[in-house]
């Protein structure tokens, strides 16, 4: 890149750490090199919910770019983590690139950006504080308290029940008896009623709701049990690295091709429930290739559920469908309907915030259309 282009990456960074989403985005695209990647979306998306976010929102966004700072001290416990968790939980992927002559960079790069292992790892030794002391400005230093809760949370295995009105899911620690209500943001999609995660639950910041810091890894019941039996979730790794020595969980479980702020839903998950099942394979396919499926996806979820299609407890898949501001402009010119705002009114009633607001604002449209 030209030292003109590294300034303007230094100009994005700036912003980003100051919470100010828009003027990051502005920033970034002038990059040529950066277009249609996974960043640049996350930034879109973070700048189209507009300033008002609800403190789970920034918390999550700390935390992922905690995971990827390259710069100052955090920089320096994110690459010494990195180092280890490439070596030992991604060992395989080191050696198969090494097999092939590849470039481990990339590897690197992959854990960084995929790895649920290595993303809650770094966590756990302390990047998020360390960079909300080291580097975070602006709105994203506001957090401060909040940050030190979500860093002291332990890491547990829970089982997960049903979706609740509300935008509640119920979740139960292995080992208890009763189930506790947390935020519903899509951990249950794809699992079974009934199935395991690993995961942190930390507080939201709003009305004294739960949640899982991140999306929460699906695993073997026994390895949930394990993991919730270790003292104060503080040595989490040992049976996670030992059912993985012993062929009961594999590294590639800890990947993940996107990564989402705003929803549990995955980006493949998003996508393949919007299609039928003809339909599936040649879209992940395209998906995979480098096609924008997700913003389609959302699109066909939103109609769906503007028709009545979609049950009300898959709310999460709408409000993750909701939350693809790239879709905006085919959603608004194809499925707002002159003076029907009752589906999206219905749908908002389901979700938390910032899907909330906009489907309420689909709804103000078709009003505004009548």
């Amino acid at each position: 890149m030209t030292p003109a282009l590294y300034e303007c990456v230094e100009m994005s960074l700036r912003a980003e750490r100051a919470g100010d989403f828009a003027t990051a985005l502005d920033w970034y695209r002038t990059v040529p090199m950066f277009a249609g990647n996974r960043h640049g979306r996350i930034l879109e998306d973070l700048a189209g919910w507009g300033p008002d976010l609800p403190p789970w929102v920034w918390m999550r966004y700390l935390s992922y770019t905690a995971t990827r700072c390259e710069d100052g001290d955090t920089g320096g416990l994110v690459r010494g983590t990195l180092r280890v968790m490439v070596e030992t939980a991604h060992g395989d992927l080191l050696q198969a690139c090494f097999e092939r002559g590849g470039d481990p960079v990339r590897v690197g790069a992959q854990v960084m950006g995929e790895s649920w292992a290595y993303q809650q790892t770094v966590l756990g030794v302390g990047a998020l504080l360390a960079f909300l002391d080291e580097h975070a400005e602006g709105r994203l230093a506001e957090h401060g308290d909040l940050a030190r809760q979500w860093a002291a949370a332990p890491m547990s295995g829970y089982q997960l029940g049903q979706s609740l009105p509300g935008a509640r899911l119920q979740v139960r620690e292995a080992g208890a008896v009763d189930w506790t209500e947390v935020l519903d943001l899509g951990a249950r999609t794809g699992l079974c009623l009934g199935g395991w995660v690993l995961g942190r639950l930390v507080p939201s910041g709003v009305d004294d709701r739960l949640m899982f810091d991140m999306a929460p890894l699906p695993v073997p019941e026994q390895l949930a049990r394990d993991v919730a039996a270790t003292t104060g979730g503080g040595r989490w790794s040992v049976p996670l690295a030992t059912a993985q020595l012993e062929r009961r969980i594999s590294s590639d479980s800890y990947l993940r091709e996107g990564y989402e702020i705003g929803s549990d839903v995955q980006e493949i998950a998003l996508i393949e429930h919007s299609c039928t099942a003809a339909q599936r394979s040649v879209t992940v396919q395209n998906w995979r290739e480098g096609r924008d499926e997700r913003r389609r996806a959302a699109f066909r979820l939103l109609r769906r559920a503007s028709e009545g299609q979609v049950l009300p407890e898959n709310q999460a898949l709408v409000a993750a469908a909701a939350l693809v501001v790239q879709a905006d402009a085919d959603v608004r010119r194809t499925l707002v309907r002159p003076g029907q705002p009752g589906s999206w009114r219905k749908w908002a009633s389901l979700v938390p915030e910032p899907a909330r607001q906009r489907l309420l604002t689909l709804a103000d449209l078709a009003v505004a259309a009548a």
